[in-house]
């Protein structure tokens, strides 16, 4: 009497119809074969295909891109300043020509007493060459968006005149490597405040190596109303606010930093992104 499983062989297999002794024959064979015992090479290589690294209650995926390729191992994110600065001390060191860095800037604009206030976007692109006597390159621009904030909007001209290329997020001119941000030498202030304010061109500056920046982060830590909060570093009585990925120890954004035309609060909102590269705009 047939079953299920001689049906399933009798497709698998094309058996005709009525052929029973063959249908026996291949459920012998089934039931009779070993199954083959798995290559402990292709077992070594599926575990380390992929692995997950329990670290501190966090699950990382490592999946090596090939055979040779290291996996990176998680880091444990940043939970204040003296930790950023550690991740800083360890980051990544410069394989490629230049090192891109890219503002993205968002900063309050007036039209005058009869308007209201708008958001104005500009973008600066810095390429800082990592070998010594080669030119800097930097692009400073309007990108042409703007967002209302309150009240009657004023013409564009009145908001961005003609070559307004944003404000100034550092105080140091550099044309050609190595270049060294100056406001670190400048002695800082006496309040938790002013400390902070005083940091904001250092903090922002393409020009302030990863060693310098990690020395910075320190002296910030030893005044403790200086706070860093999940990657927030601020203080009260301040508008000026510093955001650092707890993952690299990098300034990625800030909110009212000083520039050069307002040395107080500077009424914009800024983020910033880094990227090694062996290219540059000519």
């Amino acid at each position: 009497m047939r079953d299920v499983l001689d049906d399933d062989l009798a497709e698998l297999y094309a058996v005709r119809g009525g052929d029973d002794v063959r249908l026996a024959r291949l459920r012998e064979q089934l039931f009779a074969e070993k199954p083959r015992p798995r290559s402990r090479r292709w077992v070594g290589i599926a575990a380390a295909s992929v692995a997950v690294v329990l670290i501190t209650g966090l699950v990382v995926m490592l999946r090596p891109a090939s055979r040779d390729a290291p996996a990176t191992m998680p880091v444990k994110p940043a939970t204040s300043l003296p930790e950023a600065a550690a991740l800083l001390e360890v980051a990544e060191q410069p394989t490629t020509k230049y090192r891109h860095i890219r503002y993205t800037l968002w900063k309050v604009t007036y039209g005058g007493q009869e308007y209201g206030s708008t958001d104005v976007q500009f973008q600066y692109d810095v390429w800082l060459p990592t070998a010594k006597d080669e030119s800097v390159t930097i692009f400073r621009r309007y990108t042409g968006e703007v967002r209302a904030i309150d009240g009657r909007q004023p013409p564009l001209d009145r908001l961005v005149p003609d070559g307004d290329r944003g404000p100034v997020l550092w105080s140091t001119f550099c044309m050609a490597t190595p270049c060294q941000e100056e406001s670190l030498a400048l002695p800082a202030g006496t309040t938790p405040a002013q400390k902070l304010r005083d940091a904001s061109f250092a903090l922002m500056s393409p020009y302030t190596t990863d060693a310098e920046r990690a020395a910075l982060y320190r002296r910030l830590a030893e005044t403790p109303e200086i706070r860093f909060d999940n990657g927030k570093v601020s203080v009260e009585g301040s508008a000026t606010e510093f955001t650092i990925d707890p993952t690299t120890g990098r300034v990625v954004g800030a909110e009212n930093p000083v520039n050069i035309s307002n040395r107080g609060n500077g009424n914009a909102s800024v983020k910033v992104t880094y990227e090694w590269t062996d290219q540059r705009p000519s």
